[in-house]
């Protein structure tokens, strides 16, 4: 499990790390909750890790 998460409110893009400035995107995990399936970021230089708000079940039904 990561450590502390970062949330992040979501701008145009998800790009830059807002710690260490890598700048060529994340890695993706996926932490059950209560509340469903969170999708969170890892930079691969800080190993930082962010939530946007995303959830597997939003990106399940935007998609039907």
């Amino acid at each position: 499990m990561p450590g502390k998460i970062i949330e992040v409110a979501m701008q145009e893009e998800f790009r830059s790390c807002p710690t260490c400035g890598y700048r060529d995107g994340f890695h993706s995990m996926f932490q059950r909750t209560e509340e469903g399936i969170k999708w969170l970021f890892i930079c691969p230089s800080c190993h930082d890790t962010f939530d946007l708000g995303f959830t597997v079940d939003q990106m399940v039904k935007q998609k039907a």
